[in-house]
């Protein structure tokens, strides 16, 4: 037994409500999800099976078949799921009818205390209010019951405990109920046998008073002879109807009128070994009904049609289950696959259009016989520059060291800023930059300032540079003669002297760069429409199928 507050899948424990051959049944609280606040019936399978080899797949495919069940007089499965060993089933909340019953007292006590009781099963009402009890209520209870039965067997599923127990009611008054069948399916769970066991070992469940008695309870409203390992059958079903019925009849036993022993021959003839052949002939058979087809019952459709095995319907399911898995894998194959390839093809796209208006950004740009080379960040208007420090701005006079500055759109040009730190004069002690960090003691004129403007060429992925100013001049590429093209300040060019303009451009050194976001990007589409042409082609055959 758990205790309150332990949670059960996504609820909380608010009491225990007992301990039965099928599992502990607990009184919980919804704590996640759309129906946070509301109760539930919460049923947790006995931990000795639930831990039982290969019995995980078992209990998912069990509930998901049972999770179909729905219809008059089915208390319908809301939720499962599985929390380590911890194997739950939720069943909506019937809050059921209030009464005030005595308190067990002692003698010495004059007045009892009270406490408050909820009837909802059908034991409950028998023990509680027999007077409610008439043969026109039994025969709304029965067809409530019959409906359930009748469309669970049809799909494959036998319920294989029914007692008063596992009856839900809930009287309206002036003659008016409304019957459930509940816990479908969890006896034949609790008949699992994993692989390697044996059946006598199915059941191994700890056999406390409480499970005792709910064993002992189940087998007075099954065939005679049966083993709690056997698989349910579907003449379980229809002799726990007669069982029940007749244990109604006992329970009014002062009532020898009769409409009551008309439901008792119709108990004893559906609770023997010929029984009715089918749950159509049961309740065409109870007392007071006359057309079961308005319940959507047919003599014919249970003796002309083919029985369905439930063999045939768990092999069904599982292939169903199994082109389920497959398609559902595909189809995440396929949006992930149509994901990926759509970002590819964004960033494809994003690069090509930039790189068709800026410089390759992080590429070296350099040229033969020259120092200088660039480098430029990515950005729109502006961003980081990489250059080398000219020989001119060196104190040294040697030049070639890295520098880092920023890139600016200026007009048609990009205009690089870079700057040097000035070595400080020997009377000034030979201060190094980092004595003047944090101390707020430089300025402009502590470093020698430059900005290079560059045009971009697209077509020969080059940058031309077109002038460079500094803090003393402007300068412009020119040539002398035979020499080497470099920059010369502007005032030399407009003499009679031999300088004439020259042409500094400064190509990409990498190589011719792939646009492999683009590649990346039909690979992984071609992969989507190849994952989605399979999905349709298995749902096709699903559909020759069905």
């Amino acid at each position: 037994m758990l205790s309150s507050g332990t949670r059960i899948g996504p609820s909380r424990i608010i009491s225990w409500l007992g301990d039965g051959s099928c599992g502990q049944s607990y009184e919980c609280i919804q704590t996640d999800g759309e129906n946070k606040g509301e109760k539930v019936y919460a049923k947790l399978i006995h931990r000795e099976i639930s831990e039982s080899k290969g019995f995980e797949d078992y209990f998912l495919q069990e509930c998901q078949a049972l999770e179909q069940l729905e219809g008059p007089g089915i208390w319908p499965i809301q939720k499962f799921g599985l929390m380590k060993w911890k194997h739950w089933i939720y069943y909506p909340w019937l809050q059921g009818q209030s009464m005030m019953l005595a308190k067990p007292s002692s003698p010495e006590e004059e007045e009892q205390e009270k406490e408050e009781f909820w009837l909802r099963s059908l034991a409950d009402f028998l023990e509680h209010k027999p007077e409610e009890m008439s043969p026109d209520v039994l025969l709304e209870i029965m067809t409530f019951l019959h409906q359930a039965i009748h469309r669970a067997h049809l799909g494959g599923v036998v319920h294989g405990n029914l007692k008063p127990r596992n009856i839900l009611v809930e009287w309206s008054g002036a003659g008016k109920v409304k019957a459930w069948v509940t816990e479908f399916g969890l006896w034949k769970m609790n008949a699992f046998a994993s692989l390697g066991q044996e059946e006598t070992e199915a059941l191994g469940v700890s056999l406390n008073l409480d499970v005792q008695e709910s064993v002992a309870e189940a087998a007075k409203f099954r065939p005679e002879g049966v083993l709690v390992t056997d698989v349910p059958d579907e003449k379980w079903d229809r002799w726990g109807l007669g069982k029940i019925v007749h244990w109604i009849v006992e329970k009014k036993g002062s009532e020898q009128d009769a409409a009551w022993q008309e439901w008792r021959a119709w108990a004893e003839q559906a609770a023997t070994a010929s029984g009715f052949p089918s749950v159509a002939h049961s309740m065409q058979a109870l007392p007071g009904m006359s057309d079961i087809s308005q319940y959507g019952l047919r003599l014919e459709d249970e003796n002309d049609s083919v029985k369905i095995d439930p063999e045939e319907v768990r092999v069904k399911r599982e292939l169903e289950w199994s082109f389920q898995e497959k398609r559902d894998n595909l189809r995440f194959r396929r949006n992930m696959t149509s994901f990926v390839g759509g970002i590819c093809l964004f960033v494809s796209l994003v690069s090509m259009t930039y790189n068709f208006f800026r410089p390759s950004p992080w590429s070296e740009y350099s040229m033969d016989g020259i120092l200088d080379s660039y480098q430029l960040g990515a950005g729109i208007f502006s961003g980081q520059a990489w250059g080398i420090v000219p020989a001119a701005y060196d104190d040294e006079n040697k030049g070639g060291q890295d520098v880092v500055g920023e890139w600016e759109k200026e007009e048609d040009l990009f205009k690089l800023s870079f700057r040097k730190f000035k070595m400080k004069p020997n009377d000034e002690g030979d201060k190094k930059l980092w004595q003047y960090i944090g101390t707020g003691k430089t300025s402009r004129d502590d470093y020698h300032n430059w900005q290079d403007y560059l045009r971009f060429d697209r077509a020969r992925e080059a940058m031309i540079l077109v002038k460079r100013i500094d803090d003393r001049n402007e300068y412009k590429p020119g040539y002398r003669g035979s020499d080497a093209p470099r920059l010369f300040p502007t005032e030399r060019f407009s003499g009679k002297g031999a300088i004439k303009n020259a042409e500094l451009a400064f190509t990409n050194q990498g190589s011719k760069s792939r646009n492999w976001a683009f590649f990346f990007a039909v690979g992984f589409l071609l992969a989507a429409s190849l994952y989605h042409r399979e999905t349709k082609k298995i749902e096709a055959e699903q559909s020759g199928k069905d």
